[in-house]
């Protein structure tokens, strides 16, 4: 069934409410990081997450058809998250906020390869903007020396790049929450299974015990259930717009808790995000086109 244009409305509003929650959950992810190791942290988050799934499900709606997609979403999943976290091990969280916003460059490449159609003109445009945003927001200069962390992070950017151009493809005609569980379930199987390969280290407290059921059940569970129902009526490229304005909310996330008010550098970036997501909403080249036939 194709999407309707208040359809995509809706979906649109649904991801800004994902990413709303993904852009809450980086300092949380960075102050758990000190608690434990970044395999424990992945399995208990996405363990928890799938079994949220699950119960959300009532276990219906669960298919052979689901196999094949969830389990190659799943390890795109696992392979972006593991990236990101432990590059968040060795970098900042501004740093890696921003290089993980590149995901919005890769993508119309990425979904123009696998579907075989080239995107629309602000499918290049919309991501070029919301760079300078991203650049803008965090302050990071490109001039800096490399750190690990940024290569890694770098790869989870791409991975996720690959991860929303998939979805967008394998998740339409499939339920939401099912699709999601068996996604989680693949990432915490896999966290798992990386465990006897790293350094343990685990001292949980409470605060830490909050992260992994807020990260599992609500920025995981929840959101990417959201974000699977919502990428079936949009194109990837829209979605990775609107993922752009995660760091955003990073920001105000971190000014309702007092760990900052943003700069002006911060808030002129977050009006590039903003123009991105809007120049992602307009079709440029239907507009050239009935100007030229005016």
């Amino acid at each position: 069934m194709a999407s309707t244009p208040s359809s995509e409305r809706l979906a649109s509003a649904a991801l800004l409410a994902a990413t709303a929650v993904w852009g809450a959950t980086f300092v949380t992810v960075k102050d758990s990081l000190a608690a434990s190791d970044s395999f424990t942290f992945l399995f208990l988050r996405f363990g928890v997450g799938a079994l949220a799934a699950v119960l959300l499900t009532r276990g219906r709606g669960f298919s052979r058809a689901l196999l094949r997609p969830g389990l190659l979403l799943g390890v795109l999943l696992f392979g972006g998250y593991t990236l990101q976290t432990v590059g968040l091990e060795t970098t900042t969280p501004s740093r890696s906020a921003f290089i993980t916003g590149l995901t919005v460059l890769f993508v119309p490449f990425v979904s123009w390869r696998l579907n075989g159609q080239r995107p629309p003109v602000r499918a290049f445009v919309a991501p070029l903007v919301a760079l300078v945003g991203l650049q803008r927001l965090t302050g990071v200069s490109l001039s800096e020396p490399v750190l690990l962390g940024d290569a890694l992070t770098l790869g989870c950017a791409v991975i996720y790049a690959g991860h929303i151009s998939a979805m967008g493809k394998w998740g339409r005609g499939v339920p939401a929450l099912p699709l999601t569980a068996v996604q989680l379930g693949v990432v915490a199987v896999l966290s798992a299974a990386s465990l006897p390969f790293v350094a343990r280290r685990f001292e949980p407290t409470a605060a830490y015990w909050g992260a992994v059921l807020f990260t599992g059940v609500v920025a995981s569970a929840l959101a990417i259930g959201t974000q699977v129902w919502a990428q079936a009526k949009l194109s990837a490229v829209r979605a990775a717009v609107i993922y752009s304005l995660e760091p955003v909310f990073t920001l105000l996330f971190a000014l309702v808790v007092g760990l900052g008010v943003p700069t002006s550098a911060e808030l002129v970036g977050g009006c590039f995000i903003l123009g991105a997501v809007l120049i992602s909403e307009v079709d440029l080249e239907a507009r050239h086109s009935s100007s030229s036939t005016a």
